[in-house]
């Protein structure tokens, strides 16, 4: 079983739809967030983490190194993340401070990209995931 999802491309970047659980309001949140590749871990906005509940204080200090310097973020667990029909659970991200000319709130990275065979079609503008491993993913 495989999912769609749609890719928006916008400032050059590609950017899909995913649903973020919110811990304050029970229920999910959706987010445009860029696919990147070359990310090792997905990352969402300090500000749009605690605004959904999330404490980023508390976790452990990583260094990352972005496209155009070195930055120390924290590590957080969100309960559940959505990616078209797929959920997957107990997710690692890093909460980071995105400048202000970001068009992003997060980016999503080889943690959890990897959970899926990804083609982008950039001839119809989708991206299909299908999951390699069940034991993570519910649909």
């Amino acid at each position: 079983m495989k999912t769609v999802l749609a890719m928006n491309l916008l400032a050059k970047l590609i950017m899909v739809d995913v649903s973020v659980w919110d811990r304050s309001e029970n229920k999910y949140r959706d987010l445009l967030i860029t696919v990147d590749t070359g990310a090792s871990v997905t990352t969402i906005s300090t500000d749009i983490l605690h605004t959904l509940g999330y404490d980023t204080t508390q976790g452990n200090e990583q260094k990352i190194i972005t496209a155009s310097s070195v930055e120390f973020v924290k590590e957080t667990t969100i309960d559940k993340i959505k990616l078209g029909d797929f959920e997957l659970e107990n997710v690692q991200v890093y909460a980071h401070t995105f400048p202000e000319s970001s068009f992003s709130l997060g980016l999503i990275g080889l943690n959890v990209l990897k959970e899926f065979d990804v083609n982008f079609l950039f001839s119809n503008k989708t991206i299909e995931l299908t999951p390699i491993d069940d034991r993570n993913s519910k649909r």
